[in-house]
């Protein structure tokens, strides 16, 4: 490919981008290491009103009850966070997405973020888009509004910038 590709796309953030986001992106809760918090938040509780550890046991009904809200945070994570980003200040904004040669970058309102390829640790492939990984922090990038020439270019950049 050319050194002087650039391509230029928009796509709305909606409800549906967010849910594609989630599920690409986001990382299956394994039942007993999921719930440990709350099953300890449980049995602090339950210790703390059948020991009637302390004068009042309201206390111990607080983390009972704050296990049940940590284990209903665990299993409706998924609806909890599209909730969240529906609701943020960011929902229904335009993004501006650029290819070039030197990376890639989002442009949505007053925000810019511009990723080179050197700092792009992988380049994951999923069957519906990109998820771009910097150390800790991963992008994620819809192949809904890419075409096959962008989708191929990405892949190269990314294989050339891990060769140098």
């Amino acid at each position: 490919m050319s050194k002087d590709f650039d391509f230029t796309t928009e796509y709305t953030l909606d409800k549906t981008f967010f849910a594609e986001c989630y599920d690409q992106t986001s990382r299956p809760a394994k039942f007993p290491k999921a719930y440990l918090k709350g099953i300890l938040f449980l049995l602090f509780g339950v210790v703390l009103v059948k020991f009637e550890l302390l004068p009042s046991g309201y206390v111990g009904w607080f983390f009972i009850v704050l296990s049940v809200i940590e284990a209903l945070s665990v299993y409706f994570k998924r609806t909890w966070w599209l909730w969240r980003q529906t609701l943020s200040m960011s929902s229904g904004s335009k993004v501006v997405f650029h290819v070039d040669s030197n990376g890639v970058s989002y442009k949505s309102g007053k925000n810019t973020r511009n990723i080179a390829w050197s700092e792009i640790d992988q380049l994951q492939q999923s069957d519906l888009g990109f998820i771009l990984h910097m150390g800790k922090q991963r992008q994620y990038v819809s192949k809904s509004c890419l075409n096959d020439k962008v989708i191929a270019f990405m892949v190269e950049q990314h294989a050339v910038s891990k060769m140098n």
